[in-house]
């Protein structure tokens, strides 16, 4: 999962009388493939509106005070984005309003998509395990709070921050605060052999992710942790005796009539047809179509925008007393382990008297997320087959919520500032941020605006803000940068920490 995509985006909702006013409407994107109901999709008549508004109504996270707001159409972002498809749906008061399916036609190599294709999840597997689990204690199966270990029939976790008191357990890893090594995974191309659970957990050769350890003492700290998720997963086939993808079928995936979702890892060879194939940032396909991932539990789903919308809607259904397959008591026991505003992978937003949970992720060549309001049922799922997905699926959250009128994702009202370019240019260097991390400043002369770029390779464009210090702002994440007066610009702070130039840090400031 790419740690710097932003989350909890928000939006306000603006009335449409005075929104026509001050923004500057769109014509249709006419590179974005249009046609009737597609298999699998939904659509009704009274959802035609929504959906336009929305699909010519797109905004970024910040908004210029005293500057007209030029909105842009779903098929503009993805050409801008080289996104090449996006599988969409709308929830309305624990309905599925609309679905949809997008695609670029400046990517022709790429098949015709409909509501069946196929993305994958990411970390949208994690909840879908976690519910599964939800249902086997509640079935008797397992307990979630005993030992780990109690589970593992081949594996023996090894000894670390954990103790008899206080283990490892299948509460504490669906939380992420099981203390194990923190990290996600990348995947393996499609011609390289899979490793087992067993190998991916010890770090043995040919595996691409780290032995596990526990590095922190368990229910202590918050820490994502998709090793965490892979000693489940190894765990619930202990203890079922069956391939991992055959026990989310029979526990989750049947259950909610999630049709044409699958764990199974490699996807079968049937099912390949319906794949929407994952695209890099420079908008290549990346090798072989798509990675395997043998950490089902952590990043192994496979599904569509229509299928996490049922998943979605029956959490919503339990909170509200209504569900078949869980107790109202299930989900209020969850919400209840709430931490750092987190609730088992979710971000809880309780903003205007409402309660949404949002779950986002990242699979190499895709990007994912899914939002829904447990007391009004509204929400929205996307998934999309690009590395450049993160930035639509902010602009997604944020439209759909001026468009239904949701209580969370409210844009961020900024006034722009004009600062010298000598100033600008002057700011450009290497930085370590928070004593580990290297980044940079660039100075971009063509625009003359300075430029973030993060250790993976992702570049915010900053805009200069008026603030108490000199403030940029990044507009589609409306992440923030304060470069310090008092320390003649040689320093900024981002996300809470200080970032230090080079030449700064030689000269022992």
């Amino acid at each position: 999962m790419n740690k710097w995509v932003v989350t909890g985006l928000t939006i306000m909702w603006v009335n449409s009388a005075v929104a026509l006013q001050q923004t500057e409407q769109p014509e249709p994107h006419p590179k974005t493939s249009k046609s009737p109901v597609k298999a699998g999709c939904e659509l009704n008549s009274q959802a035609l509106v929504g959906k336009h508004q929305l699909d010519n109504g797109l905004r970024s996270k910040v908004k210029f005070l005293a500057e007209t707001e030029s909105l842009r159409t779903i098929g503009d972002k993805m050409s801008e984005y080289k996104i090449p498809a996006l599988s969409l749906a709308l929830i309305k008061q624990g309905k599925i309003d609309w679905a949809d399916t997008y695609q670029n036609s400046q990517f022709s190599t790429q098949q015709p998509l409909d509501c069946q294709s196929l993305f994958q999840a990411a970390s949208l597997s994690k909840p879908v395990t976690v519910m599964a689990a939800v249902r086997m204690q509640a079935a008797g199966k397992i307990n979630l709070d005993n030992n780990i270990q109690d589970y593992l029939t081949d594996f023996t976790l090894p000894s670390g921050a954990q103790s008899e008191d206080n283990p490892v357990t299948l509460r504490n890893i669906f939380a992420h605060t099981s203390g194990i090594t923190p990290g996600g995974y990348m995947g393996y191309v499609q011609d390289l052999p899979l490793p087992s659970d067993s190998d991916i957990l010890k770090g043995s050769p040919g595996v691409n992710s780290p032995a596990i350890a526990v590095v922190a003492a368990p229910n202590q700290t918050l820490a994502y942790s998709g090793g965490a998720y892979t000693l489940a997963e190894l765990a619930l086939q202990n203890v079922f005796d069956k391939p991992f993808a055959d026990i989310m079928q029979r526990w989750i995936l049947a259950p909610v009539a999630m049709q044409q979702s699958d764990f199974t890892q490699p996807l079968p060879a049937a099912k390949s047809s319906k794949v929407a194939k994952g695209y890099n940032q420079a908008g290549q396909v990346i090798d072989g179509g798509w990675h395997n991932y043998p950490e089902q539990a952590a990043a192994g789903l496979w599904s569509n925008s229509v299928d996490m919308a049922k998943f979605m809607i029956e959490i919503y259904q339990a909170y509200q007393g209504n569900s078949k397959l869980f107790a109202k008591s299930d989900i209020e026991s969850l919400l209840n382990d709430e931490r750092d505003g987190s609730v088992y992978g979710f971000i809880i937003d309780k903003t205007g008297g409402g309660l949404s949970i949002t779950h986002y992720g990242g699979n190499a060549g895709y990007r994912t997320g899914m939002t829904l309001d447990l007391t009004s049922g509204n929400g929205l799922v996307y998934l999309i087959n690009s590395d450049n997905g993160g930035q639509l699926g902010n602009e997604l959250l944020l439209s759909a919520a001026a468009v239904y009128d949701w209580h969370s994702f409210a844009q961020i009202e900024v006034q722009r500032k004009a600062v010298n370019r000598d100033l600008l240019a002057s700011l450009a260097g290497d930085y370590k941020w928070n004593k580990q991390i290297d980044v940079a400043i660039r100075f971009d002369q063509p625009s003359e605006q300075i430029a973030l770029i993060f250790p993976n390779g992702d570049e915010y464009m900053l805009t200069p803000i008026a603030g108490e210090q000199l403030d940029f702002i990044h507009v589609n994440t409306g992440v923030t940068l304060s470069f310090l007066p008092a320390d003649d610009y040689q320093s900024f702070q981002l996300y809470g920490q200080r970032a230090v130039k080079f030449t700064a840090t030689a000269k022992g400031k």
